[in-house]
C-alpha cells in the first residue's frame, strides 16, 4: 500500500472515533439561544454571560441531567436559531404571545414583568397616551415593539438591535422616549444621569422558555420549574438578580 495512502486510512480511522466521542458529549449539553444585553436577566462582564436568565437555564439544564451552553446574539435572531435548529431552547425575556405560539412552544411563565418608559427627566412621560407624537425607540422583535404597533400605530417607531442603542439615542436626541421593561427602565436610569422612567403596565404573559413546535424538551422544561418554584430556587435568583430592580 502506498505510503500516502496508509497515512489517509489511518487518518480517517483516528477522525471517525474522535467524531462519534463529539456527538457523544453533544447528548449531555442544551445549547441555548440568549441575548446578552437584557440586564439584569442576560448581559456580558469581562466576556462572561450572567444574569438571571442564564443562572435559571443553569438550573434546568441540571434538572435535565445536562450542561447549559449559550449562543449570544442579537435578539432578533434568538427565535429564528431555533428554527434552524441551531439550538434547543431560547431563554431571553420572551414574552409568550399569540404570534410567536403558531411557530414556537412556551414553557410556563416563570417570571411577569412590567412595562417601562425611560425618558430625560425634564420631559417625562408617564402613561401611555403621552407616546402619542413622540419618536419611541424599542428593541428590534421585543414585546414593547409588537405592542406599540398594535395599540399605538400611530406612532413613530425606531428599532435598535438592542437597549444600549436605544440609550445613545435618547442621549443624542434622536428619539423622545423608550420603551422597556420595568427592570431594565430601573437599571439604565441609575446608570444614566438626566434619565428617569416609569412604569406603563404589568404584562399578563409573562417570560417563558420557548422551544420548536411539538420539542419533546417542553414537559420536562416544566417539570424543572415546577420543582425549582417549589424548592425557593427561583424565589433565590430574584433576590440575586432583581433585588435592585423592583
Amino acid at each position: 500500500m502506498p505510503r500516502f495512502f496508509s497515512f489517509i486510512v489511518f487518518a480517517i480511522a483516528i477522525i471517525i472515533p474522535i467524531s462519534s466521542c463529539d456527538r457523544k458529549n453533544d447528548e449531555n449539553y442544551l445549547r441555548f439561544s440568549t441575548s446578552a444585553e437584557y440586564p439584569p436577566f442576560e448581559y456580558t462582564e469581562h466576556g462572561e454571560i450572567k444574569g438571571f436568565d442564564i443562572d435559571l437555564a443553569k438550573l434546568i439544564a441540571k434538572e435535565l441531567g445536562k450542561n447549559a451552553v449559550f449562543d449570544n446574539m442579537q435578539f432578533s435572531t434568538v427565535l429564528p436559531a431555533l428554527s434552524s435548529g441551531q439550538d434547543d431552547i431560547a431563554i431571553a425575556t420572551i414574552t409568550i404571545t399569540d404570534a410567536r405560539r403558531v411557530n414556537f412552544d412556551f414553557s410556563d411563565p416563570y417570571y411577569f414583568e412590567g412595562m417601562a418608559s425611560v425618558y430625560p427627566a425634564n420631559h417625562p412621560v408617564k402613561s401611555a397616551d403621552q407616546l402619542k407624537g413622540k419618536n419611541v425607540a424599542v428593541q428590534l422583535g421585543s414585546m414593547m415593539e409588537i405592542w406599540l404597533r398594535q395599540k399605538y400605530p400611530q406612532v413613530q417607531i425606531t428599532a435598535f438591535d438592542n437597549n444600549n442603542q436605544t440609550i445613545e439615542a435618547l442621549a443624542a436626541g434622536h428619539v423622545d422616549v423608550i420603551l422597556m421593561d420595568e427592570a431594565q427602565g430601573k437599571i439604565y436610569s441609575k446608570k444614566h444621569a438626566g434619565l428617569s422612567y416609569s412604569v406603563l403596565g404589568k404584562s399578563d404573559y409573562g417570560y417563558a422558555l420557548v422551544v420548536k413546535k411539538g420539542s419533546p424538551l417542553l414537559p420536562h422544561i416544566n417539570k424543572a420549574l415546577q420543582k425549582l418554584k417549589a424548592t425557593g430556587e427561583i424565589q433565590k435568583l430574584q433576590d440575586i438578580w432583581l433585588k435592585d430592580s423592583l
